[in-house]
């Protein structure tokens, strides 16, 4: 009985870090109702990395399909990247995004994050925002730490429908509707029709 249960729990971890691999082992132990020393003990015996492991590895491995932009270029940490398909990144903020005096985080971080997760997820030598309609939901405080997701929709010729959701935890804060355009890289006439 008490192998089925560790079995059990063992299945919801990684189903956990599947859906989020960005959890923490107290979020774990939270979500599973264990202490961390035991969370930490499942870790190793399913050979899952801590943390930061987790992500160092999953940005490495993003940062080598990343072609329209360099990783430092982007706010954030690109930490999955199909190309022309979806990507993912995740900003851990801190005061520095504030709003002067509160703990709130500005708004133009939130969209840098989305704007260049949506031109780091197509695969063109450069890309540029043709257009976007951005909604902000709920506001974001300092410690929050914010996970972008863009799915790349259709596209036609040089310009790409790019959909960017960003949450904290299950909570939504922002989606973002972007046009991006492959232009080339002399700029000339591409970057003209971008709009």
């Amino acid at each position: 009985m008490r192998s089925e249960l560790k079995q059990m729990r063992q299945k919801q971890l990684l189903s956990l870090l599947d859906s989020d691999p960005l959890m923490s082992d107290s979020e774990l132990a939270r979500e599973l109702g264990v202490s961390v020393g035991t969370i930490r003990l499942d870790r190793v015996l399913l050979n899952v990395p801590e943390l930061r492991e987790r992500a160092r590895q999953m940005a490495e491995s993003a940062s080598s399909r990343l072609t329209s932009m360099k990783q430092e270029e982007v706010l954030g940490e690109i930490i999955e990247l199909e190309p022309n398909r979806l990507a993912l990144s995740v900003l851990s903020t801190n005061r520095e995004y504030a709003f002067r005096h509160t703990d709130l985080i500005a708004d133009h971080y939130i969209y840098a994050q989305a704007a260049t997760l949506a031109i780091a997820a197509v695969k063109e030598e450069l890309v540029i925002v043709g257009s976007a309609r951005a909604k902000f939901i709920s506001p974001a405080r300092v410690g929050d730490r914010l996970m972008a997701c863009a799915k790349v929709g259709t596209h036609k010729d040089n310009k790409y429908a790019v959909s960017v959701h960003t949450r904290i935890a299950n909570r939504e804060v922002f989606v973002g509707r972007f046009v991006v355009v492959a232009v080339a890289a002399s700029g000339g006439r591409a970057a003209a029709n971008a709009g």
